[in-house]
C-alpha cells in the first residue's frame, strides 16, 4: 500500500515532541505510506529551556524552519507551508500533537476551552472531515478538532491523574475542556464515523513504559491507512 500522506508538524523543535513526530514518520514508512510535512510558516510563541522548563528571554524561531530539522530538509522531503497544503493531493492528515498544539496552533494555553485555532489548522481540519478524509491525532492533538468538529469522538487518556505503575496523567484539565466543547471522551477511541483517531501518546508521564507509547501511534497510523482505502 501506497497511499499520500500530509503530516502536519506542530511547531518547532522544543514545542512540540520529536518522539511522538519520528515515531508517526517511522509507522508511516514502515506501513507504505508517502507523506509530506508541513508547519506554519510564522514566529513561534517562545523558545523553551527544557532544563529549566521556562521560555527563553529575548529569543524567538520560526516554526517552519524549526520543523525543517525533523526532515533534514532533503529532496521531496523538504519541510512545506501549512498554508499550501490541499486537501485534494491527500489521502489523510495526522498532527502529531506536543505542545505547541496549545501555544501555536491554537490560543489553548491563553483561552482554554474557548480557545482559536490557528487558521490553516482549522481550514484542514474542516477540509479533511468535509471530504470524509482519515484525521490521525495524537498527544494534545486531539484538542484541535474537538474545537472545530463538534460531537466527534477521541481519546487523551485517563480523566483521572492515578500515579500507580503505569505513571501519571498530568493534563486530565484538557479533557475536561474537550468535553465541553461537546465531544465525546473514550479510552481507547477509533471514530469510525468521523473517520478520527486518536492516541493519547505524551498526554501520560512514563519513567520507562516508553514502548507503549510507540505501539499508540503505530495503531493510530494502521487505523488512518485503513480508512484510507474505504
Amino acid at each position: 500500500m501506497c497511499s499520500r500522506f500530509s503530516q502536519d508538524v506542530a511547531g518547532g523543535m522544543g514545542l512540540m515532541s520529536m518522539r511522538e513526530y519520528s515515531d508517526t514518520m517511522y509507522h508511516l514508512s514502515r506501513n507504505g505510506a508517502r507523506f509530506q510535512m508541513f508547519a506554519p510558516n510564522q514566529q513561534q510563541m517562545h523558545v523553551m529551556d527544557h532544563m529549566k522548563k521556562q521560555p527563553v528571554t529575548g529569543e524567538n524561531r520560526n516554526m517552519m524552519m524549526e520543523s525543517a530539522r525533523f526532515c533534514h530538509n532533503q529532496g521531496n522531503m523538504q519541510m512545506q507551508d501549512l498554508s499550501k497544503l490541499d486537501v485534494n493531493s491527500f489521502d489523510a492528515v495526522i498532527f502529531p500533537g506536543g505542545n505547541g498544539v496549545t501555544k501555536n496552533l491554537s490560543s489553548f494555553v491563553k483561552d482554554g476551552k474557548d480557545c482559536k485555532l490557528h487558521s490553516d489548522v482549522e481550514r484542514v481540519l474542516k477540509d479533511f472531515h468535509r471530504t470524509r478524509k482519515p484525521i490521525g491525532l495524537a498527544s494534545m492533538a486531539p484538542m484541535l478538532a474537538c474545537r472545530v468538529l463538534p460531537g466527534i469522538d477521541v481519546t487523551m487518556g485517563y480523566e483521572r491523574d492515578e500515579n500507580t505503575r503505569w505513571g501519571n496523567w498530568p493534563h486530565t484539565n484538557m479533557v475536561q475542556a474537550i468535553k465541553s466543547m461537546g465531544a465525546r471522551h473514550n479510552v481507547p477511541y477509533v471514530d469510525e464515523k468521523n473517520k478520527v483517531v486518536s492516541t493519547p501518546s505524551f498526554m501520560w508521564e512514563t519513567d520507562y513504559h516508553y514502548h507503549y507509547i510507540f505501539d499508540g501511534i503505530g495503531n493510530m497510523v494502521k487505523h488512518v491507512m485503513r480508512m484510507s482505502t474505504k
